[in-house]
């Protein structure tokens, strides 16, 4: 991956958990690393929405 899209991975991280903070929202320790792997080139965009998703609509059944 390439630094620059490292970088902008990182922005994108750094935006949504402080829009969930701006709500009194904190990522869980299975978000945050989820987060991290997208940060770091390891997982799309949509297999982490696809993670989180899977995740919390099975903790809520």
């Amino acid at each position: 991956m390439q630094e620059e899209s490292r970088f902008e991975r990182r922005k994108k991280v750094q935006f949504a958990v402080g829009m969930a903070a701006i709500d009194g929202g904190k990522p869980s320790a299975f978000t945050k690393k989820l987060l991290e792997q997208y940060e770091n080139g390891h997982l799309t965009s949509s297999e982490l929405k696809q993670a989180i998703v899977k995740k919390y609509t099975r903790a809520s059944q």
